[in-house]
Parts: structure tokens; sequence; C-alpha cells
């Protein structure tokens, strides 16, 4: 497994070439403390069986067979695992979910906004569990993954958590502005000098702001935000790959399967077989 390394209580969580996320699955013949300590990961941890004690934010856990917890980046946290506790640990590169899923920058998630959709997420982890020692399951694991982010940003985006951001900072706005203008057209043709245009701001000052505001470039939201709906389209259409990929602002097919290919180490034709079994 990838190394995971504590230096001064930020832990640096380092992935696998072209990945986007670690899993495993740990067993503890002695009680062991992890002392407190964050990531900009997101943790989503099941107990198999024994159990634990996880303080964060001021709260304390105590979670015993069966409990599914979830840790969202930057928020510190310790643990007390006891002697004979076996479990899943999941951590999912933030900013993947950020890349992939543009509506959930900023966001924290809630397993408990819908327990339905909490129960799905175990239910994958202990596939993914059950599959770890087959061969050749690599592309079956990404697909689980990545219908884990589905779940947690379309149904668990803690809606009392926003962006640190005051409502009449200018370039707040603006930023708004482009993201706003994006998601209403990004079927379409966006060039900078259009956004340029639109905000009446040059196009190297409004890229710097975007940036630094977001965290990625503007063409990189443009498109994150077509892939998903691409992924979207590829899952619930019949509509061919072709027309999926025109139909939401690529300007071709092979720019379409080699920036999917970038991102998910998979075709979108494996992704869609995958997603239908």
């Amino acid at each position: 497994m990838p190394e995971r390394v504590v230096v001064r209580k930020h832990e640096k969580v380092e992935y696998a070439n072209n990945s986007f996320f670690t899993f495993s699955h740990n067993y503890y013949n002695q009680d062991y403390c992890f002392e407190s300590h964050w990531h900009n990961s997101i943790e989503i941890t099941y107990v198999v069986k024994g159990e634990k004690i996880q303080r964060m934010e001021n709260e304390e856990i105590v979670a015993k067979t069966g409990t599914l917890l979830l840790v969202n980046s930057g928020v510190s946290h310790d643990i007390d695992v006891k002697k004979g506790i076996e479990g899943i640990v999941l951590l999912i590169d933030r900013k993947f979910i950020n890349h992939v899923c543009p509506n959930a920058i900023g966001k924290r998630f809630d397993l408990e906004k819908n327990l339905e959709v909490k129960q799905k997420i175990i239910n994958i982890l202990l596939k993914i569990y059950r599959n770890e020692s087959q061969e050749n399951n690599l592309i079956d694991t990404y697909i689980d993954i990545l219908i884990i982010i589905d779940l947690l940003t379309k149904y668990l985006i803690d809606d009392k958590y926003y962006i640190q951001e005051k409502h009449d900072d200018e370039l707040y706005e603006l930023v708004i502005e482009v993201i706003n203008y994006i998601d209403k057209n990004y079927k379409q043709k966006i060039s900078l000098n259009e956004l340029a245009a639109l905000t009446n701001y040059n196009k190297s000052y409004l890229s710097t702001v975007f940036k630094k505001k977001m965290g990625i470039s503007i063409f990189e939201y443009i498109k994150n935000v077509r892939i998903q709906h691409c992924l979207d389209d590829l899952k619930y259409s019949d509509e061919s790959i072709v027309d999926i990929a025109l139909n939401n602002g690529f300007p071709n097919i092979q720019a379409f399967n080699r920036t999917f290919k970038e991102l998910f180490q998979m075709t979108p034709k494996q992704y869609r077989k995958k997603t239908r079994k």
C-alpha cells in the first residue's frame, strides 16, 4: 500500500501512480493510538469487527462493529483502536473530488443526511474488501470508488457548511459570475476572451483570481463540469458515447477519450459497461 507519513500533525497521503485513493484492510493485535492529525483526503472508515474511539471537533465517538465514519479534509482527529479490531479505511484525494464534481468545492459531507445512501457506501466497501484478493479487479475498484464519490456529492453534502468567503468580496462575486456562466453554457465552446468580456476584466487577471479562489484553472473547471455531466449520461442514458461527448461540450471524441482516460484510467466504454452490470 502507498506510504502514509504523519509530520507535525499533518498526514501526507501518498497515492499510487495514476490513482486518487488508497484502500486498506487493517487488523490490530494490540491497542494502538493514532495521535491527533489531519490530512487533505476524505477518510471513510468501517469497523468490520471490534471497537475504536475516534475524537474530532470536540466530539468523541465509540465506533463498534458495523459503524461507518467519515472525516472531512482538514479536520483534526485522533483514534484509539482496541486489540482485535478489524477495519476498512478508504482515503480519497479531495482535489480529485473537486475536479470531477465542482459542486463539492468548499463543501463538507455528512453521512447522516441520508441513511439509505450511507448503507450503500457500506455495501460498496464490503464488496471491494471481498474482491480485494482477486486478480484484475482494479477497474472494478475504480468504478466502485467513483460511485462512492457520486453518492457523496449528490446526496451527502452538508448544506450548513460553505466556503468561508465574505459575500461582499468583489473577487468572490467575480468568481461566482464566471461559475454561473460556465454551468449554464458548458455545452458550448467557451473562450477566455468571452469570459473577460462578460466580466469586464482582462484575461490574465481573471485567470489569476479564479485559480486563487478555486484552486484550479478556468479551463480545468470547464472540463470538469463537462466530465461530470458525461459521467451521468454514460451511466443513465442510452446516447452513443460520441453524442455524449459532443453534447457536453467536447470538441471531438478523441479529446473526450483522452481526458476521460487521464482522469479515471479507463475508457468511457469501460465505465459504461461496469456501471451497468
